[in-house]
């Protein structure tokens, strides 16, 4: 793990002292009064003092001093420079404001003067030898040079600090000895944390979270080394908790970045950390304290990659470098460049991660950082497996071996024989591969589940790269089976957790080897045991998607909705006796690294039941077509070439061998065909898809067959007609509201505003009013009343279709940047999130979401998008027509009053939509006024309306 060595504040601590305008006893007063809450009082009579006497220094070191705990840092420096200044013979007051002013400047970053500050207080310390200021700037030096220069630096500065440091100085003794016995932990020595508890008993007796805040920063580095991640999250809550009571929210900024990255990394408690981000990042702001503002954007962009939004996790990134190059924090800015590094890996630019390593491997070097530079060293061997280099992935790994060894890790990470196993299964040696992976999983606990199903996924891989497919299908199939009847008996919290350590495990080539076994079973012969196992790892990531979500959001699930909470088995035969005549299901999986893709046949027709597979060119190589096809037809461009060729890749082969009568296809598409606007490919003859097929999109196949078993039971409950949200009041309309205080409300806030805004929605009225024709029972929501409260307090089990016609934004790099839009009031924001959608109770025929990119999200291997229409899946929706690129207010009026009319004519959802586009093409119109609409869940669901109903008044 790649780590931060993090600042707390020191400040003298002792118990006594009997000269109360001693500069010592001056700096402890001013302490008090912050801890106290008294400093209204004690500023008051010191700033008389001053008014009375502007030569009185003691009253003058006690402003500064008050004016820097309270992030006056203007004020602080105006004060300090002015005692520092002095007449240039020694003066403890002097010594005493260089080092306050230097920890102001530390605190804010800017660090072009600390240096010389500490130095001078030492120098001028000495001189007058007062032994207690001449160890707290060797303390201080020594924190600042072990980051600027190495870890060996600090420690002879601590040393130095104990040998003068006084008896009646024990806050700062237990704080250069903490500090110590944490850079002997980073060094890997072996007497690393001899005097760390007395230490920690030391700043316990000091009474001040200030004192003890390095000790229990070592004393978590500790825990965590030993495996007590739980315990050391829990002494950093503690920390927290003092500092908050004493107003210390610049300690505070650093304690919750910290906690944060146990929770993420040990806890996989992601929610957790997440809270805990926003609210250090809050603190940081509010203190001014610019180190603890970098180090919290470092860890949320560690936080994005292990969810894999990795669009998200270079923004951050990027963000915590910038911040650590304006405060000249060599340290933050290295490892965020380390983690910056895997990040370029992740997307495929290896050129950059290659730099970025090899820059981040020498300045962790010349520190004599073990831990970093083992981490970095396996970044380099996994950029050499992507570049084909296998003597320099080899060479990184025999690199990795010696520092792990110096490190003292033991014999069985030094193997890495899941490394080495990696390397020999991409180089061509199956059999190398096959034994490591077994050397592997010997070593491994029978208790890590998840990695021994990836551990088993590779070797599976190794089978069939050897040709041996039934070991292969017999692997995947086991390892399979172990994991979901694991998975079978974990409570929800524990389960909860799995799900974010399997998405932190796809940071690796995981889905890539499964996608090649399955691949490689489907060409030889074994389409039904590669469709099943294909199913099952679909639905098992679809739910671990819906519980990352809820945790995120703090929510629970309710699992009453059409999505499973355990994994279930589903046959081809079992979904093709769900289809109707004259429909296929296509079902694709793709992985990384060059996989193939796959793509699964299940149709029914007047001929019967068949299922079929088909081999096709990786993802990979089609990424780029998608992204510029999607691009120009968003803009109205015509991109016949472009609809063509994906068209022929994408559709041409899977349904050649289907005949006439198949008129309808349910796509289950996977990674970035997620992106594909299927409706305006064209295919072998020229037309549009939409042009041959009615089209709808699907998470997987096991749901649609289980959102089909549904139908007769939901045929007979009964149910009103319609529920209408349209023309809501939104704050920037000056009718309600304003933006919260919230962080996370903020970060959603500030997602409208990057996309336009939040900008009354006329039309959307209209429309609201033009398809309530449709139900005679219609209930119509429109400005103040089309509101968040309401939704959420009504009992929306009662209605057959929901109609949502507003705002909504899907960021497809940070996913909690996604919400739909309806007016606040009532207590609640107005901005409805993916888990607040997720936790509805539906049962609803369609849910429509008539807003701009409903459709998106972010893309997981496997499972599907997860913007706003999954959850409404999750929720009980039966089906859901969202879109995928940004909509015209017009021109959406008049698709949707056809598609309306089509349902009350009894088509099915998807046969209503088709008919609505191929009208609005037949009219002259280019795909990006109707393509975007897509219908996802069950697209062969009927809604019963009516024609011509009357138009029912809104409240």
């Amino acid at each position: 793990m790649r780590r931060v060595l993090l600042v707390f504040l020191l400040l003298p601590f002792p118990p006594r002292l009997p000269d109360p305008e001693d500069p010592r006893a001056v700096v402890q007063r001013a302490a008090a009064a912050v801890k106290g809450d008294s400093v209204a009082g004690l500023r008051s009579r010191w700033a008389s003092r001053l008014a009375r006497d502007s030569s009185d220094r003691a009253a003058a070191l006690g402003l500064a001093t008050l004016a820097r705990l309270t992030y006056d840092y203007a004020g602080a420096e105006r004060l300090y420079r002015r005692l520092a200044s002095g007449t240039g013979a020694p003066d403890r007051f002097a010594v005493y404001a260089r080092l306050g002013l230097a920890q102001a400047l530390e605190e804010r970053g800017t660090m072009a003067e600390v240096d010389g500050l500490f130095a001078g207080a030492l120098g001028e310390a000495r001189a007058l030898r007062d032994r207690a200021a001449e160890g707290e700037a060797l303390l201080w030096l020594g924190y600042v040079r072990a980051r600027s220069s190495s870890l060996e630096t600090g420690v002879a500065h601590y040393d130095s600090a104990l040998r003068v440091l006084p008896r009646d100085a024990p806050a700062l003794r237990a704080a250069a000895r903490c500090r110590r016995a944490q850079m002997l932990l980073l060094l890997g020595r072996g007497e690393r944390d001899a005097d760390l508890p007395a230490a920690a008993a030391f700043a316990r007796r000091a009474g001040d979270p200030r004192a003890r805040a390095p000790c229990v920063r070592a004393l978590a580095f500790a825990l965590e080394q030993r495996g007590r991640a739980d315990s050391a999250a829990a002494i950093y809550q503690e920390l927290a908790d003092l500092q908050g009571r004493a107003h210390d929210r610049s300690g505070r900024a650093v304690t919750l970045a910290h906690r944060a990255a146990i929770l993420r990394q040990e806890l996989a408690d992601y929610g957790g950390a997440r809270e805990a981000l926003l609210l250090s990042q809050a603190d940081a702001r509010a203190s001014h304290n610019r180190y603890a503002a970098a180090v919290s954007q470092l860890y949320l962009g560690q936080l994005f990659l292990t969810l894999n939004d990795h669009r998200a996790a270079a923004g951050y990134l990027d963000e915590a470098v910038a911040a650590a190059e304006a405060v000249a924090d060599s340290e933050v800015i290295m490892v965020s460049r380390s983690w910056r590094a895997l990040v370029s890996l992740a997307a495929g630019d290896l050129r950059r991660a290659r730099r970025e390593s090899l820059e981040t491997l020498e300045y962790f070097s010349r520190s004599g950082d073990l831990e970093n530079q083992s981490e970095v060293v396996q970044t380099l061997a996994n950029i050499a497996i992507r570049e084909r280099d296998w003597t320099g992935a080899e060479r990184a790994l025999d690199s990795s071996e010696a520092l792990l060894r110096r490190l003292g890790a033991g014999a069985w990470r030094v193997e890495q024989p899941f490394e080495r196993g990696r390397l020999a299964l991409y180089r061509g040696d199956p059999a190398q591969a096959r034994r490591r992976f077994a050397r592997h999983l010997e070593g491994l606990d029978s208790a890590t589940h998840l990695k021994r199903y990836e551990a088993r996924a590779y070797l599976a891989d190794a089978y069939a790269q050897e040709g041996r497919l039934a070991a292969a299908e017999r692997e995947l199939t086991s390892a399979a089976d172990d994991l979901d009847r694991w998975r079978a008996g974990l409570s929800a919290r524990d389960l909860r957790v799995t799900a974010f350590q399997a998405s932190a495990a796809a940071q690796n080539d995981r889905n890539a080897s499964v996608a090649r076994v399955l691949a490689a079973l489907a060409a030889g012969g074994r389409a039904e045991a590669a469709f099943a196992l294909a199913e099952r790892r679909r639905a098992r990531e679809l739910i671990d998607r819906m519980l990352q979500n809820a945790a995120l959001e703090h929510g629970e699930l309710s699992w009453d909705g059409g999505l499973p909470r355990r994994v279930e088995r589903v046959s081809a035969a079992e979904v093709i006796a769900r289809l109707p005549e004259g429909t296929a299901l296509l079902e694709y999986v793709t992985g990384a690294l060059g996989a193939p893709t796959t793509v699964f046949v299940l149709a029914r027709s007047s001929g019967g039941a068949a299922l079929g597979a088909h081999v096709l060119p990786p993802a990979d190589s089609l990424t780029g077509a998608i992204a510029r096809f999607l691009a120009l037809v968003a803009r109205g461009a015509e991109v016949p070439a472009e609809a063509r060729r994906l068209g022929e890749v994408l559709l041409d082969r899977p349904l050649g061998g289907l005949g006439p009568e198949v008129t309808r296809l349910v796509i289950v598409p996977d990674g970035a065909l997620h992106r594909v606007p299927w409706d305006a490919l064209r295919l072998r003859d020229g037309r549009y898809a939409v042009e041959r097929y009615a089209i709808g999109v699907a998470p997987s196949a096991a749901l649609v067959a289980a959102l089909r078993r549904q139908a007769d039971a939901r045929a007979r409950s009964p149910r009103r007609g319609l529920l209408a949200f349209g023309d809501p009041a939104f704050p920037d309309d000056g009718t309600s509201g304003s933006e919260a205080a919230d962080p996370a409300v903020a970060t959603i806030h500030s997602a409208f505003a990057a996309a336009g805004g939040l900008p009354r929605l006329r039309g959307s009225g209209r429309e609201v009013r033009e398809i309530a024709r449709y139900a005679p029972d219609a209930e119509l929501r429109l400005r103040e009343s089309a509101s968040e409260h309401h939704l959420k307090r009504t009992r929306l089990t009662g209605y057959r279709v929901l109609h949502f016609a507003t705002h909504a934004v899907v960021d497809d790099r940070v996913s909690v940047r996604t919400a739909l839009a309806l007016a606040p009031g009532g207590g609640e924001d107005g901005f409805v999130t993916p888990g607040e959608l997720a936790r509805l109770r539906l049962a609803a025929d369609l849910v429509v979401l008539s807003a701009c990119r409903t459709a998106g999200g972010v893309v997981v291997d496997g499972e599907g998008v997860q913007g706003l229409t999954s959850p409404l899946l999750e929720a009980g929706a039966r089906s859901v027509v969202a879109t995928t690129w940004r909509v015209g207010d017009e021109s959406t009026v008049r698709l949707v009053e056809r598609f309306y009319a089509g349902l009350a004519d009894g088509q099915p959802v998807a046969e209503a939509l088709r008919a609505a586009k191929l009208a609005a093409l037949r009219g002259g119109g280019a795909p990006m006024g109707w393509a975007a609409f897509t219908v996802v869940g069950d697209p062969l669901v009927t809604v019963p309306l009516a024609r011509f109903a009357r138009v029912p008044a809104a409240p």
